[in-house]
């Protein structure tokens, strides 16, 4: 009638009940715990604006540069990577840094949506040709005592994103320390053997997932190891990018 408001047009069935339950129980940023309706988000504006993107970042290894840089770090200069990209679209930096850690050290898992909507949309930025997708692994005791492996959580949207199938070929064989705290030449030593690949990898072409890159040496080691059993390139997508030797993997 004139005068009056119509109520939305929610439909019927599926439509409706996701509407209700939008209305009910709505999704809620999980930074900030504002209300999320109809949007499909997990994160707020406010709250992904707070969120300090990696950039500008040496084109090899993502490293965060000064603002005047513009081109390869000074070590990816010195020595060749045995990536073809390596992507990480923040800043290991609050508050991204607290909720890796909540996430990773405190079973937060409710970050993984945003998490997994920021790695998503930055695999836009990654090379064409990638047909596999392999998570970090991590040690059976660490697994077992964190209840799951970080890499594992955040690798699984972002390959059904990319409709590429998740590599279980590839195990981490020793208990080794943290990384953190390490010198570099320590960090690779301390990774030595540290992995290994059971069966054949069809991929050519595999996307490395995992949370922070502090160094680069994990992910170092396993692209190597990638390249011995035939894999022809190696990307790397993490959601953060760290400049200090501070994160404990």
């Amino acid at each position: 009638m004139h005068g009056r408001t119509r109520p939305p047009a929610w439909g019927t069935g599926p439509r409706l009940l996701r509407a209700i339950e939008q209305e009910l129980l709505p999704r809620r940023c999980v930074f900030c715990g504002a209300a999320m309706r109809h949007t499909g988000r997990f994160l707020c504006a406010g709250c992904d604006a707070d969120l300090q993107r990696n950039t500008p970042a040496c084109p090899l290894c993502a490293l965060p540069l000064p603002a005047a840089s513009n081109g390869p770090c000074g070590e990816c200069q010195r020595r060749r990577l045995p990536f073809t990209a390596v992507h990480a679209p923040l800043a290991y930096e609050f508050p991204t840094d607290a909720a890796i850690k909540a996430f990773k050290f405190h079973r937060r898992l409710f970050y993984v949506p945003a998490f997994a909507d920021i790695l998503c949309a930055a695999a836009a930025a990654l090379p064409s040709g990638i047909d596999a997708v392999l998570p970090v692994p991590l040690h059976r005791w660490r697994k077992l005592r964190r209840g799951f492996n970080q890499a594992r959580e955040l690798a699984l949207p972002v390959a059904r994103h990319l409709a590429l199938p998740v590599l279980e070929c590839v195990r981490r064989r020793r208990h080794t320390p943290y990384q953190s705290g390490l010198p570099a030449a320590d960090r690779r030593r301390n990774l030595e053997g540290a992995f290994e690949v059971s069966g054949r990898i069809e991929a050519r072409h595999v996307l490395l997932v995992d949370d922070v890159v502090t160094t680069g040496t994990t992910c170092r080691q396993i692209a190597l190891l990638l390249k011995q059993h035939g894999v022809r390139d190696v990307s790397v997508l993490a959601l953060a990018r760290a400049n200090a030797a501070e994160v404990r993997r």
